[in-house]
């Protein structure tokens, strides 16, 4: 949700990030991740639903208030702006796990030493009929990298085909710059330390993982997802909401 306060107007506008103006004028298109609801959940996760209850909307919302941090953290670092812990009250800002996980995250970029091409890019396909904003993509080792940074406690496939519908979007604007690679820097994993092997860009609680097939064959599938939500949304339009910003009672 993006909340813009408009003080010559009186008004907070609250506009519905599940979609990316075209353009085109009064077009709209569903956010990559908001196509990918359509994309069964699968066994484990009704599983979790069954146990937790009444607690899951609680759950991820915290979870998804801790992923908003950390990309904050993460975005406000890249853009040159220093990242504290405290306050200017010596108050923690974050959680200590979201500290960790931004810790992990400058262990990731110190030890592989990206270029920055672009860091929170917002882009917006009419071709492809979508939008979405690509957390970074840079160079590593000569190769052009699209990554997205996740907080979750395990990798859903959906990630998979987010990764390809950011890649492909991209590569449509840039074709004298595609993506050579494509992957997840997830930042609770389980792992204890550097890949001893070489094969994988690794630390301790930190992974960039990639996935076995070339996101171009990752994205058909997303074009199938896509049309499923398509189908069960076939006049979708964003919400905004526009309220007052002041209010006073006259009293005579």
């Amino acid at each position: 949700m993006r909340v813009f306060n408009n003080n010559e107007a009186k008004q907070i506008n609250v506009l519905d990030d599940r979609f990316y103006k075209s353009k085109i004028e009064d077009v709209y298109y569903p956010s990559v991740t908001t196509v990918l609801d359509a994309y069964m959940k699968g066994y484990g996760f009704n599983e979790w639903l069954k146990q937790v209850g009444y607690n899951a909307d609680t759950i991820l919302q915290k979870a998804g208030e801790q992923g908003t941090n950390v990309h904050t953290m993460i975005d406000h670092y890249l853009s040159g702006v220093k990242v504290s812990w405290m306050n200017e009250y010596e108050q923690p800002k974050y959680t200590l796990t979201e500290w960790q996980m931004f810790n992990r995250f400058i262990e990731f970029w110190e030890q592989s030493n990206p270029t920055i091409t672009v860091n929170e890019f917002a882009i917006v396909s009419d071709a492809l009929r979508i939008g979405g904003t690509i957390d970074f993509i840079g160079e590593i080792n000569g190769e052009k990298w699209l990554i997205d940074w996740k907080t979750s406690n395990y990798i859903h496939k959906t990630y998979e085909l987010q990764l390809a519908a950011y890649a492909t979007m991209w590569n449509e604007y840039n074709p004298d710059y595609k993506i050579d690679r494509t992957g997840i820097l997830w930042l609770n994993a389980a792992t204890r330390g550097e890949d001893k092997k070489g094969k994988s860009i690794q630390g301790k609680g930190w992974q960039l993982k990639e996935f076995d097939r070339h996101y171009s064959e990752a994205y058909k599938l997303f074009e199938h997802t896509q049309a499923i939500w398509e189908e069960e949304n076939p006049s979708y339009k964003p919400k905004n909401l526009l309220y007052p910003s002041e209010f006073q009672l006259i009293i005579n």
